[in-house]
């Protein structure tokens, strides 16, 4: 595949369904893609409106802007989302046949976090959080019934991965039915699961269970930062706590559960990566059978990298440059060194700590700058 091609078998193997209140879904080719509004009762993989309109445009060589953040990684020299799917599903170069291998569900927006980078569209504590009433709800598509149309529907036999995001998945019994529905049609054996999760549930017995009896599974841990920045940020977590956790799920589950971190990096924890690259290199580089770790990372769709004083930016560079896995970060600290500069997350932060007590400059590192 050339370097140009603007080739993703997501666009033709997967879609991402996140809930819409009682009778939509959002719809898209991935969770890092844009995509629109459906009726759940109406959707249909083959046929969707959403997809098929991308599914023309990359067959036009065309490059969609809902596929901005796999294009921006890219033009960085970062392994992009794309590249990894490539990887997984080890098609033929370009092979455009449609059929439904892989889904991405958002199934609620629960979550016990209300981390600093988020906010109450996936976050019912940011909800909670900030008093929304009813009508502000619905604006967002957090209005729910308790039935899922969409899971009681959806046709799952030729399913080969599925990835679990929230709020926070541990915390609803969607994907549990999803993966008892797989069971079920005897599709479990031959399907790649994986989640992310801010570690702070444990998963339940038969969860695990099922785990054993799938394909592979992969947990992604969200992690930004450690001690105290942790805190701050994925509040109102505790570090200790999903530290520990993390380890025991290293120590005791399956041989075929590996792990990853996947940290969202914006302008208030650039500092942080490197202790977080420490911490997996130390704790949980391997699972319990040696089969090696995932190390991630994505751009805060918020506080941008670029709002970077031009003496922090240069900071950030001198002290994680000397890694080489952070490598792809330092690349957008240098495309960002020529974009306006702005104050106006500090403000953000301010705001936070006023409501939450807290104070960003006694957690995080950046502050030493401002």
């Amino acid at each position: 595949m050339s370097n140009n091609s603007n080739w993703c078998p997501e666009i033709y193997r997967n879609v991402f369904i996140d809930r819409f209140n009682n009778d939509h879904v959002y719809v898209a080719p991935c969770c890092q893609a844009k995509g629109k509004k459906e009726l759940v009762d109406k959707f249909n993989f083959y046929s969707s409106a959403t997809l098929t309109d991308m599914r023309k445009q990359f067959d036009a060589g065309e490059f969609p802007t809902e596929c901005n953040r796999c294009w921006q990684v890219e033009k960085n020299g970062h392994k992009s989302r794309r590249h990894s799917a490539i990887e997984f599903f080890n098609l033929p170069t370009e092979d455009r046949t449609v059929v439904f291998e892989g889904l991405d569900y958002s199934g609620t927006w629960a979550c016990n976090l209300a981390c600093i980078m988020c906010s109450p569209n996936y976050s019912s504590t940011w909800a909670a959080e900030l008093s929304l009433p009813k009508a502000d709800l619905v604006q967002i598509g957090r209005l729910f019934q308790k039935s899922n149309n969409f899971l009681e529907t959806v046709d799952v036999r030729s399913l080969k991965k599925l990835h679990f995001n929230g709020g926070e998945p541990l915390l609803n019994n969607d994907h549990l039915a999803l993966l008892e529905k797989l069971k079920d049609q005897d599709v479990l054996k031959n399907v790649f699961i994986s989640y992310n999760t801010n570690a702070t549930i444990a998963p339940s017995a038969r969860l695990v269970e099922l785990w054993r009896q799938s394909r592979l599974v992969k947990i992604f841990f969200s992690i930004d930062a450690t001690d105290t920045a942790f805190e701050y940020i994925r509040w109102p977590a505790n570090w200790n706590q999903v530290q520990d956790n993390m380890l025991e799920l290293k120590h005791n589950l399956p041989g075929n559960v590996m792990f990853g971190i996947n940290s969202t990096v914006g302008c208030y924890n650039v500092f942080e990566i490197k202790h977080v690259w420490e911490w997996f290199l130390k704790n949980i580089r391997t699972n319990n059978s040696g089969d090696k770790s995932d190390f991630c990372w994505q751009m805060a769709n918020n506080y941008n990298i670029s709002d970077l004083s031009d003496v922090a930016r240069q900071a950030a560079i001198d002290y994680i440059g000397v890694i080489p896995e952070l490598q792809g970060i330092v690349s957008f600290l240098h495309a960002s060194a020529d974009s306006l500069q702005s104050d106006h997350w500090i403000t953000q932060l301010n705001e936070l700590d006023v409501r939450r007590g807290n104070n960003w400059r006694n957690s995080l590192h950046v502050a030493q700058y401002y």
